[in-house]
């Protein structure tokens, strides 16, 4: 028998909110219905003051309503012809033990059953959005649609039309002069050639020549960290670096860029990234033994380590028989390939006992070991000390303070 559209609706609501890992609602007049599983504690169906909110801006636009609090949690609101449709929260950024409680906090909601939330980017906030929408009115609607309804960009396409005329007007006048492409080649070319000592000083020679590429010096120096790093990351893979290494490694000095305040950090950043690529790039180019199929093994490894690894899986991928990849890489590296899967999985282990709250039997689940007995174990065979001793020994002070 053919589904009824409501019935039609509540399937899609359901598994987009089970897909989603958020909350989806319905209010109608004081009757709410819930098409998350224990929705309970959701700010949305919790907190009267958040809901009322929200319909009350949905009642003013034909557009999906969607607010940003207070932190940074993003929450829509979608008016139909009988009934309001929330959907949230959906974060940005990653809340610690001390913000996702103050989160939750806000809304009334006990300490006992907070819970992480799913990170979404902007971009999927919207287009989940534009999916509800669809949904529930049949109306679809772009993201440039969404962002300008909601203020969520404060300049308009027109405006930057004109900023951008200015600025060259402005460029004219002060005869800006950026360094030439081929400067930057030169840069990009000591990079892949994992040349360190060259590539660090080109790109401190070319810092001078420069235009202005932000309304502070701060914001510049910043923008220059971001455009170098990204670049040379890219240089750095041309040059044989495995991508994950190069994304991992250039993310975590980009991120560290964009908290920095002081303009001699953030070169120093900027510069031990150029190095800390090229360095990597040179070692990889020394060890002109190892073959690639090692390499990408490795890269597997790294990035699948909290799933479950099976060598077929990696020889498959390789295009080559697990057997050979099995001998080849004990020869290479030293050790067999499981054993480098558990030294992986052990090193991430160590970094979260020290750095985070998370307990030890959930850090046994995250790095995928199969029992904690099984965790302990190994990891005392890698450390000589049992978890427990680990994090005792190497928390750092304001770790132990907080908690």
């Amino acid at each position: 028998m053919q589904k009824s559209q409501a019935e039609y609706s509540t399937y899609l609501l359901t598994h987009l909110s089970e897909l989603q890992n958020i909350g989806i609602f319905a209010i109608k007049d004081t009757e709410i219905v819930s098409y998350q599983k224990n929705s309970a504690h959701n700010p949305l169906h919790h907190c009267a003051e958040l809901q009322a909110y929200l319909i009350e801006n949905a009642k003013n636009q034909t557009v999906p309503y969607i607010c940003k609090d207070d932190h940074q949690a993003y929450f829509a609101c979608i008016r139909t012809s009988q009934k309001y449709y929330l959907a949230g929260p959906m974060c940005t950024t990653f809340f610690n033990k001390t913000q996702r409680h103050k989160f939750y906090r806000t809304y009334g909601i006990p300490e006992a059953v907070e819970k992480n939330l799913r990170l979404f980017t902007v971009t999927e906030i919207l287009h989940l959005v534009c999916i509800l929408a669809k949904i529930v009115t049949d109306t679809e609607y772009t993201d440039r649609q969404l962002l300008n309804a909601n203020h969520l960009i404060s300049v308009t396409k027109e405006q930057e039309a004109e900023e951008q005329i200015l600025f060259n007007l402005k460029s004219d006048e002060e005869d800006f002069y950026r360094h030439s492409y081929q400067e930057e080649r030169k840069l990009l070319d000591m990079v892949r050639e994992g040349n360190v000592a060259e590539a660090v000083r080109l790109s401190k020679e070319m810092d001078p020549e420069v235009g202005k590429l932000g309304a502070s010096e701060l914001t510049h120096w910043r923008n220059m960290l971001v455009i170098g790093v990204t670049l040379c990351a890219r240089a750095a893979i041309e040059g044989g670096l495995m991508p994950y290494a190069a994304y991992r490694l250039s993310g975590y000095y980009i991120n560290k860029g964009s908290e920095c305040k002081d303009i001699m950090q953030i070169l120093a950043y900027r510069n031990h990234a150029i190095e800390e690529l090229t360095k990597r790039v040179q070692e990889l180019k020394t060890r002109r033994h190892t073959s690639s199929y090692t390499e990408q093994c490795k890269d597997y490894v790294k990035k699948h380590f909290r799933e479950k690894i099976y060598l077929d899986d990696i020889a498959g991928k390789l295009g080559i028989s697990s057997s050979y990849l099995s001998r080849l890489f004990k020869k290479e590296a030293g050790i067999c390939i499981q054993d480098y899967v558990n030294d992986v999985r052990i090193e991430r282990a160590a970094n979260l006992l020290i750095y985070s709250e998370e307990s030890i039997p959930r850090i046994a689940e995250y790095v995928n070991f199969p029992s904690q007995s099984y965790f302990g174990k190994i990891f005392k065979a890698k450390k000589n000390m049992t978890p427990r001793q680990y994090r005792e020994s190497y928390k750092p002070t304001e770790f132990l303070e907080e908690k």
